[in-house]
C-alpha cells in the first residue's frame, strides 16, 4: 500500500536524480520547465506533488516516460543491488569529483 508522500518523495528523488545527472541547479531546471526554485525543491523533497503539466514538462525537458518519475529507486531494493552499490563505490575510491560526475551520467544514461 502506497501513500500520497511516499509517491511525492519518490517523484522528487527521481526530479532531482535527473537535475543532478544533468549538472544543473534548481534555478536552471525551474527556468527550463516554467516553475519556480521554490517549487523545484517542494518537488524534490516530496512537500508537493506536481501537476500533470508540470509532470509532462519535466518528462519532455528530461526525455524520459512521465512513468519514470513514479518508479522506485532501482538501489534501494535487493541485497544484490547493494552489493552491486559497494563495488562501484570501491571501484571509483579514489577518482576526482570531474571524473565521478562522469561516471554517474553515463550510469544514469545506461538505465534509461
Amino acid at each position: 500500500m502506497y501513500t500520497i508522500e511516499q509517491v511525492n518523495k519518490n517523484i522528487g528523488k527521481n526530479v532531482k536524480l535527473l537535475r543532478i545527472a544533468k549538472e544543473l541547479t534548481q534555478e536552471q531546471l525551474a527556468e527550463a520547465v516554467g516553475l519556480e526554485r521554490k517549487s523545484i525543491t517542494a518537488i524534490e523533497t516530496g512537500r508537493t506533488f506536481i501537476s500533470c503539466e508540470s509532470l509532462i514538462n519535466f518528462s519532455n525537458f528530461f526525455n524520459v516516460e512521465p512513468a519514470f518519475f513514479f518508479k522506485q529507486n532501482f538501489i534501494e531494493h535487493t541485497s544484490k543491488e547493494m552489493d552491486l552499490q559497494k563495488k562501484i563505490t570501491s571501484m571509483t575510491a579514489g577518482r576526482n569529483e570531474k571524473e565521478l560526475k562522469k561516471i554517474y551520467n553515463i550510469l544514469i544514461a545506461s538505465i534509461d
